[in-house]
């Protein structure tokens, strides 16, 4: 948004940045839940809305999508620090040994670069859609997904199966005006939205799922396997997105705080936290693995919010902005 300070909508910045403390701490969890429920619940949940309610909120602010120069500016925007960032995490993944392959296919996206392909083709269709009425796009971009799901062609390459799941939660967002929002903002709702987050951990530590089916990646097949439930599976998952999300979303405060300047520099913390992650991962930095104790929560906790910090100053974001927004350092605004 091409706003002073002063003019922002300080909610958002806030929400973005509960969001990618979110992603951060998610990726940090990841090898801690395969044996412990209480992880496993917490990693569920988590992914139930942290990226859906991303995207939804990049809907939100779509609405210039039919100024002539739109595309190009979010072609900048989003595909080119894909492309810088696609190359390096290759290059890295193969140095490290993660990857036994120097793989250069652009169009099968590595780590968390989906999201910009999946951001970039939402901006596409939408420009495809917009005059259209959103009684007949939001229905049938719903049961487009739900028999996508039925093919095995359409997975994480191109991000296409990312790309039609979750264009849904990306174009309510796009319809939601600000009068609409500030029912998210409405505090009444905050025991019910407390209630939902921890009724959806209740159920996921007595009935854990497939997190595949959060992820939104894969066919049917790589499921549960294709059957006739599996088209209702899919349109429960919207229901559970968006509980979660407008939950979580009702508890952000309105205000300006001390974290709401990291709300204006998720990117950076986006396309660089895979350093950290790739690092942890890569020498199997697990402290407090074995057992599960306090100690690992608040390992885990304080290790997420120390990167986000590091990845969100101002030297950082000042140093890298060459790679992420095609600008000198010094055009950088503090």
């Amino acid at each position: 948004m091409n706003k002073s300070l002063s003019q922002r909508d300080y909610y958002f910045d806030n929400a973005r940045a509960f969001l990618i403390y979110l992603v951060v701490f998610g990726h940090l969890l990841n090898p801690y839940v395969e044996d412990h429920k209480y992880m496993g619940s917490l990693y569920l949940l988590i992914y139930s809305f942290h990226m859906p309610s991303f995207l939804f909120i990049s809907g939100y602010f779509a609405k210039n999508i039919g100024k002539p120069d739109h595309l190009e500016k979010v072609a900048k925007k989003l595909l080119i620090p894909y492309f810088v960032f696609f190359t390096f995490f290759s290059i890295y993944y193969y140095l490290t040994g993660k990857s036994s392959n120097l793989k250069l296919d652009p169009f099968d996206p590595v780590f968390a670069l989906w999201f910009l392909l999946t951001l970039f083709m939402f901006h596409v269709i939408l420009v495809i859609v917009k005059n259209f009425k959103p009684y007949f796009v939001l229905p049938i971009a719903i049961l487009v997904s739900l028999l996508a799901g039925f093919s095995s062609d359409i997975g994480e390459y191109m991000s296409y199966s990312r790309t039609i799941v979750f264009f849904p939660i990306f174009y309510i967002g796009y319809l939601m005006n600000r009068h609409q929002s500030m029912l998210l903002r409405n505090k009444k709702w905050v025991p019910i939205s407390i209630l939902i987050l921890v009724a959806f951990y209740v159920v996921y530590t007595i009935h854990p799922i497939n997190s595949d089916w959060l992820l939104g990646s894969s066919p049917y097949s790589s499921l549960d396997g294709p059957d006739v439930y599996s088209p209702l599976k899919r349109l429960m998952l919207y229901a559970v997105i968006c509980l979660t999300m407008f939950s979580f979303l009702n508890l952000m405060p309105s205000k300006e705080r001390f974290f709401t300047y990291i709300g204006q520099r998720t990117m950076y913390v986006y396309l660089l936290h895979g350093l950290a992650i790739g690092i942890i991962r890569g020498y199997k930095l697990y402290p407090f693995q074995d057992p599960i104790t306090i100690w690992t929560y608040i390992y885990l906790i304080l290790l997420s919010g120390l990167i986000v910090y590091l990845l969100s100053t101002n030297f950082v974001a000042k140093w890298t902005n060459p790679a992420i927004n095609l600008e000198r350092p010094s055009k950088f605004k503090f």
